[in-house]
């Protein structure tokens, strides 16, 4: 059995009723493919902008004809600390969570020959490592009291959207696609019923009727980079290099979501009381890309950088499976049902945004460096496919919603070093992530700052460095007719979610 990314794909168009994770998401996939390089202590301190500088090892995953500048044989290795931070208010209250986490951003080694020559090839390198390219750890908690909204308004919207027969659901959920087991969950437990008169769904709400909301969400995992790279320096003036790129993916969501209900719910045995759901998504992949890239030196102070990254092509699989339940009145006495289905299974691939990046960067001599990357990303060129006979009109539902709601973004990246005395040096970096939707009322920019310092002698360096990530957030819980977000600002029924991460750096190299 499929699991349900398409027909929800289908019903952003048609009902635009989202609910959790089970619809797998346009947005879900743009974070599947996210591409955030973190690199050397250096390469972060500057803001990852190495685009025309290379010589590190985490400029690999940017441009890759950064390795055509080094002089040497080189090792590092780079552990971090992630101290992830999520505030969010709902409904005038607010919730925090915070996570302190220890990984691997960084590890490699490159070896260089040098010919001897100063004109034609002067050297070649080849390098190996691992780079980390995204984490998705975030943990989100909201709670709305007296909310006017309920999840009982978006499930008739989405079963009568599809004209989904309850004949139909009354079967065993193994033979129901599973974007359809929240409906069958629904209607078995009295939470919706269906009209024979009318042939629509309904649910038990009054006109005036407040729901207590309370939702926690559970992200986690990662993308990790192995790469293998290739390049040689001509006459010191141009440099070019390839990366192949192995990404290992593994994303994992749970959501826990609860109502209370308030007031005048009646429901069909008698009185409503409360409702629950807990899912539980994991999606792994592996997948391969490559960069190319070039530096050129028309003198020895000022560089020009520029790369093109392919999509990463994932071959991706996806578990899903769900519990729900209701507790309502009968008879004055608490009567509670509920159901969980089994697993279910669907394989897909995945092609990423591609990219492409321009740098320039000046260097003062032995004073310090300034350099500028500019980064063309086309989010609206992600794609899926599967292999399952007569999905070809759902799949090319799913992939022109990517194409209308996902525009090609531009992202800046600044940075800059001082070089002191004792051989040591600051930095500072900046970057600007631009919003990738075509809605101009979704301005979801994010931005990071980043400082470090480092110590260079001739076979042994040493640097440490601090970023900050940060985003402001618009969401629902499930959302009701209109599933872009209007007038985030005056809408008590939008959650607003603060997100910081903060990552401590550190890097040890040795040069050979």
């Amino acid at each position: 059995m499929k699991i349900g990314i398409i027909k929800w794909s289908a019903m952003l168009l048609l009902v635009s009723a989202v609910f959790s994770v089970e619809a797998q998401t346009t947005d879900e996939l743009l974070q599947l493919g996210t591409h955030e390089i973190q690199g050397t202590a250096r390469f972060t301190g500057l803001g990852g902008a190495f685009n025309a500088l290379g010589g590190d090892f985490g400029s690999l995953s940017t441009n890759p004809a950064g390795i055509a500048t080094y002089r040497s044989s080189e090792f590092v290795i780079t552990p971090s600390l992630t101290l992830n931070n999520t505030t969010t208010d709902f409904r005038g209250k607010s919730f925090s969570d915070g996570r302190t986490r220890f990984g691997l951003a960084n590890l490699g080694y490159v070896g260089t020959y040098l010919s001897q020559n100063s004109k034609g090839l002067v050297s070649l390198s080849f390098g190996l490592g691992y780079n980390k390219a995204a984490n998705f750890y975030k943990r989100t908690k909201l709670q709305g009291l007296d909310s006017p909204n309920s999840v009982l308004k978006m499930l008739p919207q989405y079963a009568n959207g599809f004209k989904i027969r309850p004949d139909y659901l009354n079967g065993k959920l193994q033979n129901i696609l599973s974007e359809d087991w929240t409906t069958a969950m629904a209607l078995e437990s009295e939470m919706i019923r269906y009209e024979n008169d009318g042939l629509y769904y309904m649910n038990g709400l009054e006109k005036n009727d407040v729901v207590d909301i309370y939702s926690s969400t559970l992200q986690s995992g990662s993308t990790s980079e192995y790469t293998f790279s290739f390049g040689g320096n001509i006459s010191n003036t141009f440099q070019f290099g390839i990366t192949v790129g192995l990404q290992d993916l593994e994303y994992i969501n749970s959501l826990n979501y609860k109502e209370d209900y308030i007031g005048n719910l009646e429901g069909i045995m008698d009185k409503y009381v409360s409702s629950v759901r807990d899912e539980y998504l994991r999606t792994t992949g592996f997948g391969v890309n490559a960069k190319f890239g070039v530096i050129y030196r028309p003198i020895d102070a000022f560089r020009l950088g520029f790369a093109i990254h392919t999509p990463t092509f994932f071959n991706m699989e996806r578990e899903y499976h769900m519990y729900m339940g209701s507790m309502y009145k009968t008879k004055g006495e608490n009567d509670f049902r509920s159901k969980e289905t089994p697993s279910d299974i669907y394989e897909y691939t995945l092609t990423t945004p591609y990219r492409m990046e321009l740098g320039l960067a000046y260097v003062f001599g032995k004073t310090g460096l300034i350099s500028l990357d500019y980064e063309l990303v086309g989010n609206n060129a992600m794609r899926i496919r599967d292999n399952i006979p007569g999905d070809r009109e759902f799949i090319s539902i799913r992939n022109n919603a990517i194409k209308k709601i996902y525009r090609t973004t531009s992202n800046v990246r600044v940075g800059a070093e001082v070089n002191l005395i004792r051989k040591l040096m600051l930095r500072v970096g900046f970057n600007y992530f631009q919003s990738p939707y075509t809605d101009s009322n979704l301005d979801f920019a994010r931005y990071a700052y980043s400082a470090g310092i480092g110590y260079r002698s001739k076979h042994f360096f040493a640097d440490l460095a601090y970023t900050l990530n940060t985003g402001k957030y618009h969401f629902a819980p499930y959302y009701v007719n209109d599933y872009r977000i209007r007038d985030t600002d005056k809408n008590p029924e939008i959650a607003v979610e603060n997100l910081k991460i903060g990552r401590i750096i550190a890097t040890i190299g040795f040069k050979f």
